[in-house]
This record gives C-alpha cells, structure tokens and sequence, in this order.
C-alpha cells in the first residue's frame, strides 16, 4: 500500500475537501473565518495591552500541536492490517479497531476527519487491508474502497470440469489449470472421499460463496463436499442398492446432457434402464462428443464408430464415467426412473427442445423418418420466403 504525501496537506486539496461537502464545508469555512477574524483582533488587543509574551507563547504552542500531528502522520509504515467491517457497524467502532490496531493514532480524530470530507456515512461492509501507522488521513482514504466479504459463483449444470474451471477463474480469480489438476487423478479424488479416477460429475451445480481470493482446492472441495450432502439426501430405493453411485452418477450426467425439459428427465431415465437391463448399448451421442471433446456440430459417421470406452454407440452399459456434473434433478431421475415399456427416443428438432418416444425399432426409425421429412420440409419454407 502507498502512503499520502505532503502535498495532501497544501490548500488546494483542503478546498477540494470542503467543496465537496458543499454546505456543511460552507459552515466550516465562515466558522474558520470568524475564529481568523477573532483571533487577529485578540492579537492586536494583547499587542495594545503589551502582552507579547502570550502571542510567543501561543505560536510555539500551536508550532508544536502541528509538528506533532505531522511527525506521528509521517511515522514509518508497519505491518498489514486487516479489518472486516461486518453490515451495520457504526464508525465510531471502526474508529476505535484502527485506533487499536495502531493504523491511527486519534479515534476521534479519526471520525472528524470523516465528518469533514463527508465520508462518515459512506463506509460500507467489506474487507479492508491498512498498515500501522498509515495515519487518519490514509486510513480515511482507504475506507472509501472496501473489498467484497464474499464473491459468488453459481455452476450451472452439465459442465465437465474444464467448463467449471473456466467459470470460476472468471468469478474467482483462481487458477483455472491449477483447478483442473486438483479434479484429476485417484488420488486427489479418494482424498476428498470419491472412489472414482476424476471427479468428473462430482462438481456439484449450485450457487456457491467463498472469502475473497479462494484457493482451487478451496473450491473443489467445496463443490464436492455440496455433491457429498445433495446425494446423500436422495441415494434410497431399488436403483441406489442395484447400482453403485458412481454407475449412477454417471447415468445421470447422460441424462443431463440428453434432457432439454426437465419433464423429460424421469422419461429418458426410463428409457436407458430398459436398455441397460436387456443389455442394449445406450447409444447417447453426449458419451461420444465427450470422448471427442467436440461438443457442438454434427457428427461424422466415422466418428460415431470412434473406439473410445465412453462411445455407448458401440459398447454396451455404461461409460467408464460421468461426462459431466448432473444436477439434483438428473440424479433424482437416474434413481427414480419412470415405468416405461419405451427403449428408444429421438429429438423432435422443431425448436421445443422435446423427444418422440418409441418402443419398437421400427416405430423409432418410422418417427425419425417424419421428423427427418417435416424438417426438411421447413427448410424449404423458409428457402422460398427469403426469395
């Protein structure tokens, strides 16, 4: 932190002080008028009356308030101090805490110096960092710039970790690198209680608060540990004793990458429970755009065939592991799955984010031949009202 100079002592800045008070800086310079006024006349009546001795003695009175003030303001600046100013605090419990903490030498002096540059009201929560003996004016200065008590962030979900990295560095300030390489490896996530080789899918969604500057594994573990109390509450019934949580977590991030409604959710869980129980591989593209890293565009048919483990196309059950963070409501749908006879959907592609359900192939690929049809036949549509 830098210290103020002299020059915050010159009448130009004093009149900027005032001025900005308007009013109330009106008041103090008619009072100080009138004290000047007061005292030249008083020193001509004590020099009528030969009283010179007074006059001597007041100047050095007045030479040494100032040179003291100045010496204790100018002191050399000693270590950090922090101070938290919780909503509410009145200034004169500021005041004292500084005073305390040795960043000011005065309390009352303190909030006068306020009082006069008109910020007394406008200290506001927050964190604060000074240094012992900044002095009241540097101290006055940096209560008007208050660190946050808390930053937030809030997960939305479906992110893999790289995506969860980035949005809390952006909201943050954390090291996005250096929060990918605390989710990576068994080690790390058997140390946070997950037995998993990642914790891909166990970042849980949420809105989050931290203290200013948090570290990456700060983070983590919070994000974890909020997966560890959500699951907690909703792990009970047939498919929690059938299937360990990581399967389920895992069915879950597929759920949430497939589901657009929310509605749909229980009905698409349905589906991939039939699937996985008479042994039919999954075939949800999200696991293959997943081993690709390619997240948005068409995919080709040779990378429909890619060999990755987590191409459920071509291997059956489930993927080696989650392919994202599900929220609540996808882990309650990998749990609660709808009784359905459906072993296939597709996507309606009209805009509504919905899915037609079958459960025969051949009523499945009778609906992908419709759909394939009406949008063909709105891109004609649309083709002859731009001519």
């Amino acid at each position: 932190m830098q210290r103020g100079t002299g020059e915050e002592f010159n009448t130009l800045n004093i009149i900027k002080i005032l001025t900005r008070t308007w009013f109330t800086g009106l008041l103090y310079c008619l009072a100080g008028c009138g004290y000047v006024f007061y005292g030249f006349l008083y020193c001509i009546r004590i020099v009528q009356t030969k009283k010179t001795t007074w006059i001597i003695a007041a100047g050095f009175v007045f030479a040494a308030i100032a040179g003291a003030v100045y010496h204790i303001e100018t002191r050399p600046p000693g270590p950090d101090v922090e101070l938290v100013i919780a909503p509410g605090t009145p200034v004169r419990t500021v005041a004292r805490r500084l005073a305390q903490s040795r960043v000011v030498w005065c309390a009352p002096c303190l909030r006068l110096w306020l009082r006069v540059c008109g910020t007394e009201k406008r200290v506001q929560a927050g964190r604060y960092m000074f240094r012992e003996n900044d002095g009241i004016i540097a101290a006055a200065r940096k209560l008007r710039r208050a660190e946050p008590l808390f930053v937030s962030v809030t997960i939305p979900e479906g992110l893999t970790i790289e995506e969860t990295a980035s949005r809390c560095a952006a909201a943050l300030g954390i090291d996005s690198a250096a929060f990918v390489q605390a989710c990576l490896g068994e080690e790390n996530a058997r140390r946070l209680g997950i037995d998993a080789a990642t914790l891909e899918g166990y970042l849980f969604p949420d809105t989050y608060r931290f203290d200013p500057h948090p570290s990456p594994d700060e983070v983590v573990r919070r994000l974890v540990r909020r997966f560890e109390e959500v699951y907690a509450g909703l792990a009970r019934g047939p498919v929690a004793e059938k299937y360990t949580r990581e399967q389920i977590v895992t069915l879950a991030s597929i759920i949430e990458k497939e589901a657009a409604l929310a509605e749909e959710r229980p009905h698409i869980s349905g589906v991939f429970h039939n699937r996985l129980r008479r042994g039919v591989a999954l075939g949800a593209d999200p696991t293959v755009r997943y081993a690709l890293r390619k997240f948005s565009g068409p995919l080709r048919v040779s990378e429909l065939n890619n060999p990755s483990p987590y191409n459920t196309r071509i291997h059956r059950g489930l993927p080696p592991g989650p392919i994202c963070s599900p929220g609540r409501a996808s882990i309650e749908a990998a749990l609660f799955p709808l009784e359905t006879n459906d072993m296939y959907f597709v996507a309606r592609w009209d805009g509504s984010g919905g899915h037609d359900f079958s459960v025969t192939n051949a009523e499945h690929e009778r609906k992908k031949q419709q759909i394939r049809r009406s949008v063909d036949m709105r891109k004609q549509q649309t083709a002859k009202e731009q001519l």
